[in-house]
C-alpha cells in the first residue's frame, strides 16, 4: 500500500483498494479470524501541498468474521472508520510545524521519506481500534457454561452459576436484621 509522492497531480490522486489477506491475518491476529468470510477496503483522495505534506482524506469499509468473545461462534463485525491523517516529511522542521498546530484538530500526523508514503501501517490501525475488546454475536448474548462448556443461547444446560462469596464478607452472612 505504498504510494509515490511523485504520482499524486494537482487534482489529487483517487485509491480504492481491497485490502490484501495478509494484511487482515495480521491485524486480527489472536480473535481466531475466519479470512475466507472477511472482507476489508479503503477508498481515498490522496492530495498534496507546496510543503510536500500529504493528506490522506477517505474511508476505510470492512466485514470481519471473528469469534464471539463471549460464545465464541463466528461473528460479523462491520468497520466504517474515517481515514484523516497527515504525512509529512522526516525532517525536525516539519515536525515543529505540525506541534504549533491546533491540539484540537482531528487530523492524525504521519511521516513520508519524500519518495513515498506508506498506508499499510495506518490501515492496521484503524481495523484493530475498530474491533471491541470482547466482540459479541449479539448484545444478549449468554455466553458459555462455566461447568459444562455448553453454548447458553443454543440450549440452557441446568448448571447455575456458582456464587462468589468474598471470605472477607463471610462474618456478615450471619447478621440477622431487625
Amino acid at each position: 500500500m505504498r504510494y509515490k509522492i511523485k504520482d499524486i497531480t494537482s487534482d489529487g490522486l483517487l485509491v480504492q483498494e481491497e485490502l490484501s489477506r495478509e494484511l487482515l491475518a495480521d491485524a486480527l491476529q489472536g480473535l481466531e479470524p475466519d479470512l475466507d468470510k472477511s472482507t476489508a477496503s479503503i477508498r481515498v483522495e490522496l492530495s498534496k501541498d507546496r510543503d510536500e505534506n500529504v493528506y490522506v482524506r477517505g474511508d476505510l469499509k470492512a466485514l470481519l468474521t471473528i469469534a464471539c468473545g463471549h460464545c465464541l461462534v463466528p461473528t460479523l463485525l462491520p468497520i466504517n472508520s474515517p481515514l484523516n491523517v497527515t504525512f509529512i516529511a522526516e525532517d525536525d522542521d516539519a515536525q515543529d510545524a505540525v506541534a504549533s498546530d491546533d491540539p484540537l484538530d482531528d487530523v492524525d500526523v504521519a511521516t513520508h521519506d519524500r519518495v513515498t508514503i506508506d498506508l499499510e501501517q495506518l490501515v492496521r490501525e484503524q481495523i484493530i481500534l475498530g474491533i471491541p475488546i470482547s466482540p459479541r454475536c449479539r448484545e444478549d448474548c449468554k455466553g458459555l457454561c462455566s461447568t459444562c462448556g455448553q453454548n447458553r443461547n443454543e440450549r440452557d444446560c441446568g448448571h447455575k452459576p456458582e456464587a462468589l462469596e468474598d471470605p472477607r464478607f463471610a462474618a456478615l452472612k450471619n447478621l440477622k436484621l431487625t
